[in-house]
């Protein structure tokens, strides 16, 4: 994403004279990410062309991040001015996972134990009063918020199903183990909106260069969800085959090993699923679909 001159004033005004080191997502046409200096300070711009995805991520950073201290970035600046949207943060060291191309289970498994205890002190610390994407003030982002977490549930299931349906994606055997999953989802009954990060993954888990875990970024993704709903994408696009490294993000975060707690992952990873299979063919991810298909899959 191209910085222009009206973000270029802005920055400005609000860190001085500033120098772009490096542009962290060129390639993107959603969000972009420059590494800048001023004053002999590296930091970090985040700049975004939705709402729905800056007022979340300002939100976290100024309500839930901090629970996280040395293990997350520090805001700044926050900034919506003529459907300019940014956030200026601190630095945090070392580079994502995914970045250092890291496949060592021995060393992730201690990267993977930290991450689940981090997330459980943090469901611990907080708790909300509906269920959805928080505004930059903290109000319901959507108009038709949830505050059932039954309700909530059924309603993200219908929707990805109507979604997979029209599209022709989705099988008669896909369709009845959604149908099981709206069937079941009273175990969801007596769930408390917390903190959740629908891209909790090693995407956005910082290590240094030996592999030791240094932090989380990335919170635009934020949202009033169920608990075991931030282990969607760890389940589907990383540990389907790995199961050593889901079993030490569980412990460090202290899952219990419940039929309950096992019915509500299982429901979360079809919706998980459902939900990627329609992702990844609307923006022709070969990969997204395939990690989606082969999950629901083995589901049933």
């Amino acid at each position: 994403m191209i910085i222009n001159e009206e973000i270029t004033t802005t920055v400005n005004s609000l860190v001085g004279e500033f120098e772009i080191i490096k542009d962290h997502r060129n390639s993107s046409n959603r969000t972009g990410v420059l590494e800048i200096i001023t004053n002999n300070r590296r930091m970090f711009i985040k700049i975004y062309n939705r709402l729905s995805r800056w007022s979340p991520e300002v939100y976290a950073y100024k309500n839930w991040t901090q629970i996280f201290s040395e293990y997350a970035p520090k805001l700044i600046h926050s900034f919506n001015q003529d459907n300019s949207y940014g956030i200026i943060t601190t630095p945090i060291y070392g580079k994502t996972i995914n970045e250092y191309q890291i496949n060592d289970e021995n060393i992730l498994k201690p990267v993977y134990y930290k991450a689940g205890e981090l997330l459980k002190e943090l469901h611990n610390n907080f708790k909300g009063t509906y269920f959805g994407v928080p505004a930059a003030d903290g109000s319901p982002l959507d108009s038709n918020v949830k505050t059932n977490p039954v309700d909530y549930i059924n309603c993200a299931l219908e929707s990805i199903l109507k979604s997979g349906y029209d599209k022709e994606l989705l099988n008669n055997s896909d369709k009845k183990l959604v149908e099981w999953c709206m069937k079941h989802s009273d175990v969801f009954v007596n769930s408390k909106p917390v903190p959740t990060n629908w891209d909790f993954s090693q995407n956005n888990w910082m290590v240094d260069k030996n592999g030791k875990f240094t932090g989380f970024i990335d919170f635009e993704n934020m949202l009033w969800g169920i608990d075991v709903d931030s282990f969607g994408v760890v389940i589907e696009r990383y540990t389907q085959n790995r199961p050593k490294l889901r079993k030490a993000l569980f412990e460090g975060y202290g899952l219990n090993n419940s039929e309950k707690k096992q019915l509500q992952l299982k429901i979360v990873s079809i919706k998980m699923a459902i939900a990627d299979i329609t992702y990844g063919a609307s923006i022709g991810d070969k990969r997204i679909f395939s990690l989606g298909r082969n999950l629901i899959d083995s589901l049933k």
